[in-house]
């Protein structure tokens, strides 16, 4: 068995489902999402040589203790958690659609919505934090990280070099399992 890098996205809230962007803010996770992350748990057969990195935001430790079953260490880390949004946290989608600066905070790189971080700055607490987790990982054990959309579309771009705007359109990435991650997280070296 080779080492395991596996990306999490939180599983669906009440805001999700009611079109609110968190940002900071949290709700709590739907039953269906706490189901599907104990299925997640196992499938992914975690055990306690693996290790549960998540972000400290309520919805991803919530996800992150159902993945784990309590098998494997869960430890909370600062840099993995979602972007501020500043005075957009909160805000409903279908409000975001007629406000003519949201579309420039939500995809240009170095757009800093007041009070907020721009994609920028979460690339650059996030990334090191990715490959400094990584270099970590002994050989043959599973490493789960469990973060936020905003993180994992900015990964998701930069494990494709499609760093243009990479957030104007939604990327699927619930689950993404590196069974090679040092071939790939290498990418993510260029952009820190």
């Amino acid at each position: 068995m080779t080492a395991r890098f596996v990306m999490i996205r939180h599983g669906r809230t009440t805001a999700n489902a009611d079109g609110i962007l968190m940002g900071r803010n949290d709700a709590p996770l739907l039953p269906e999402a706490l189901t599907g992350a104990a299925r997640l748990g196992d499938d992914l057969a975690l055990d306690v040589a693996a290790v549960i990195y998540s972000s400290p935001q309520p919805r991803a430790l919530d996800t992150a203790r159902r993945i784990s079953r309590g098998q494997c260490p869960l430890i909370p880390h600062d840099d993995l958690r979602e972007r501020d949004f500043g005075n957009y946290n909160g805000a409903r989608f279908s409000d975001l659609a007629d406000d003519p600066d949201w579309p420039r905070y939500d995809v240009r790189y170095d757009a800093r919505p007041k009070g907020g971080e721009s994609l920028r700055d979460v690339e650059q607490r996030l990334f090191p934090c990715l490959l400094a987790l990584h270099e970590a990982l002994p050989s043959r054990q599973t490493l789960v990280v469990v973060g936020h959309s905003t993180c994992w579309r900015l990964v998701e771009s930069a494990l494709r070099d499609r760093r243009h705007d990479p957030l104007d359109e939604p990327i699927p990435l619930p689950l993404a399992v590196l069974d090679h991650p040092r071939g790939a997280l290498a990418r993510l070296r260029n952009h820190c």
